[in-house]
């Protein structure tokens, strides 16, 4: 009895050691794949290498003996993923664009040594929509999407709204006025200002690059990064996983920018004016003017 019980002890130990290392995948990317001939049959020890485009950073592995592979803890971005093996020659699928919190499989079939075989190209249309492998039920704004969308308050939780599921609080205090950081007994009760799939707007979870970002008191973001440093904003809107945890509402993630090997510079003129609003001839509006110019330079 004693050593069923050490035996059931030791595996929870177990999985609550492994959690962490499984949470993480919501931020990064998961490839797998197998790896055989024309024939069919498996290449055990065949060589696995992933490569970062923008930066030039290479994981790699090599298959086991049933022909699989698993790269985990990949950054979200454009990857070229080759694979080699004696006596065959190599195979290498390019342009693969990844979000955060992806898990993908790409087989690989190879061909002897003496066939030559051009570099397959992969695109959009040829990776699968849907996410067979986990029940995670939410959307991402993407890179392109980021850089293109019209913000006018120029904040990136804005754009989640943009994203299925996301609806903004009957109450919400997101476009007043608040001394949050001024004085205590002034801060807004604990209410949200968007809520997910229903759920409830005060138990949301924020988070910059996995790390938390809540503000408890008011049940909002502490800080908001500049629009112009995000890659990507992701919502998870199912938290009954418990890689997540925390918050029964949902999970927005801000995905900051990295670094590459080249540098890239942009600048900005924001705007904004009453006179560009209609107006009724009996409806006086209050003046608005408002003004920001920026710029930015970077390595991405």
């Amino acid at each position: 009895m004693i050593s069923t019980i050490q035996m059931v002890l030791v595996g929870i130990s177990l999985s609550l050691l492994a959690a962490p290392a499984a949470a993480q995948d919501l931020d990064n990317v998961t490839i797998t794949g197998r790896v055989s001939d024309q024939n069919g049959a498996i290449i055990p020890r065949a060589t696995i290498e992933v490569v970062l485009v923008k930066t030039g950073a290479t994981r790699t592995t090599v298959t086991d003996d049933e022909g699989r592979y698993h790269i985990i803890q990949l950054e979200a971005g454009t990857y070229i993923v080759r694979a080699t093996s004696t006596g065959f020659a190599p195979l290498e699928k390019t342009e693969l664009s990844f979000i955060a919190g992806k898990n993908v499989q790409f087989d690989f079939t190879l061909l002897p040594q003496g066939v030559i075989a051009d570099p397959v190209v992969v695109t959009a249309t040829d990776t699968p929509a849907v996410d067979t492998t986990r029940t995670v039920v939410g959307g991402t704004v993407t890179t392109h999407e980021v850089e293109s969308l019209p913000v006018a308050t120029r904040s990136p939780l804005d754009l989640i709204f943009t994203l299925p599921g996301v609806s903004e609080e009957a109450l919400s205090t997101r476009d007043l006025a608040e001394d949050r950081n001024t004085s205590v007994a002034n801060t807004p009760e604990e209410a949200g200002t968007f809520s997910l799939s229903g759920g409830p707007a005060y138990s949301n979870n924020i988070t910059i690059d996995g790390l938390d970002n809540n503000d408890d008191r008011a049940a909002r973001e502490r800080f908001q990064p500049s629009i112009e440093a995000v890659e990507e904003v992701q919502i998870i809107t199912n938290q009954f996983s418990a890689e997540y945890g925390r918050a029964s509402g949902g999970r927005i993630n801000i995905r900051t920018r990295g670094g590459s090997n080249k540098y890239y510079g942009r600048a900005f003129y924001f705007f904004r004016n009453d006179f560009f609003n209609a107006n009724a001839l009996l409806l006086k509006l209050e003046p608005l003017s408002s003004l920001a110019d920026s710029g930015t330079i970077s390595s991405v």
